[in-house]
């Protein structure tokens, strides 16, 4: 008896601990009263809109016009000098999926990042990665279509992954587009980890097309029968961030591990980056994952974090905006709800790191550099952000 009362006081003890805990953080996401230090700077937090949903990326229409998603399905338009939102119409045919592993309960899939073309000037063209309901179950589908007004036109399909499934989560599902206007595309492993070694499958790899959805001649696996012809690098978890270093234009990118072990990653045509076989983090059971950390014939992480971060959203400070900042990598947290800043020398991420926003209270979905200089980021809860001297 007395230990069933010990139990429950207990019990009571840890839920109050956790109820001041959540109140904290929504106090101190109060946005308009957050500001910071960081490399010799006084920051603050100047928000921007908040919306009912999980805003899952944004980008840049031009200097005044910001376009983003909610995971729902909802495609905006934000104007930083009114500050008013607009929703888009003729976007893709959005599906939701109940979560997967620990979060069966919680509806996740649906629309993920947005992505304007560096030629929209003259194109209209933006991309948006979505899950799209198949025959077979369900896969990452990019699609392309061009702004109009406040309406996309001419959408089309560009890419579906060929690994349908009933499979919830690790999409990955992160944008980029280079110079030359070659797409790479984030494509998790969809749960199945010997997905990422199976080179014939779009799971677990980065892909690289041409802006049309066609594939380049010069990419690593053309000509193989064996492997799928978009695949540029392969043996990827679920990559969440991806983002060409300023002055190098070389890829970065990040991804989740299982119980630890999130990496950061230089991609590299037709490398093997070593997921499942290789692997810093550990199984939920807290056995080894693979055969260890290392094995000859694949790649090594730049930087790996254990515990982990869930890292989602990545990009570079390129300009003087932020003295302090200027070269430096950086990365949203989700279950750690902070901004991690990484030094970054060449090819090699040093051993200093800050861990910015900690006390906001907010799970940091996306980081985008935009025209202005100025750093924007999304949470979790809705928020989009401007992080200003």
């Amino acid at each position: 008896m007395r230990l069933l009362v010990l139990c429950t006081l207990y019990l009571v003890a840890v839920l109050l601990s956790l109820q001041l805990q959540f109140a904290t953080a929504a106090n101190n996401s109060d946005t308009g009263n957050f500001s910071f230090e960081s490399a010799g700077m006084q920051l603050y937090l100047d928000e921007l809109t908040h919306v009912d949903g999980v805003v899952w990326a944004l980008d840049f229409i031009d200097a005044q016009t910001i376009i983003f998603t909610v995971r729902r399905g909802d495609i905006m338009l934000f104007d930083l000098e009114t500050r008013k939102a607009q929703k888009l119409t003729g976007g893709p045919a959005v599906h939701r999926v109940m979560g997967g592993g620990p979060f069966d309960q919680v509806a996740s899939g649906g629309l993920f990042d947005v992505l304007v073309d560096p030629g929209f000037a003259n194109n209209r063209f933006i991309y948006l990665a979505y899950v799209k309901k198949t025959p077979e179950g369900h896969a990452l589908a990019v699609a392309r279509a061009q702004l109009a007004g406040n309406r996309l036109e001419g959408l089309q399909d560009i890419f579906i992954a060929n690994n349908a499934s009933e499979e919830a989560g690790r999409w990955g599902t992160r944008l980029a587009m280079d110079s030359q206007r070659y797409l790479y595309i984030a494509v998790g492993d969809r749960r199945v980890g010997d997905n990422a070694q199976d080179l014939a499958n779009h799971c677990g790899k980065i892909v690289r097309l041409h802006a049309d959805g066609s594939v380049p001649d010069d990419n690593p696996f053309v000509g193989d029968e064996d492997a799928a012809p978009e695949v540029w690098s392969y043996g990827h978890r679920n990559p969440q961030g991806l983002a060409f270093h300023p002055e190098t234009g070389e890829l970065f990118e990040h991804e989740h591990g299982p119980d630890g072990g999130d990496e950061i990653n230089l991609i590299q045509p037709g490398k093997n980056y070593g997921w499942p076989v290789i692997s810093y983090g550990v199984s939920r059971a807290g056995t080894p994952v693979g055969i260890g950390t290392a094995k000859e014939g694949m790649e090594q992480p730049l930087r790996y974090y254990k515990p982990g971060i869930a890292p989602s959203g990545m990009s570079f400070s390129s300009t003087n905006r932020y003295p302090g900042w200027k070269g430096n990598l950086f990365i949203g947290s989700l279950n750690r709800m902070r901004l991690n800043r990484v030094v970054v020398d060449g090819h090699d991420v040093v051993e200093e790191e800050e861990q910015l926003l900690a006390d906001w209270g907010e799970r940091i979905r996306e980081v985008t550099e935009g025209p202005d200089g100025w750093l924007y980021l999304a949470t979790g809860s809705g928020r989009i952000v401007r992080i200003q001297r």
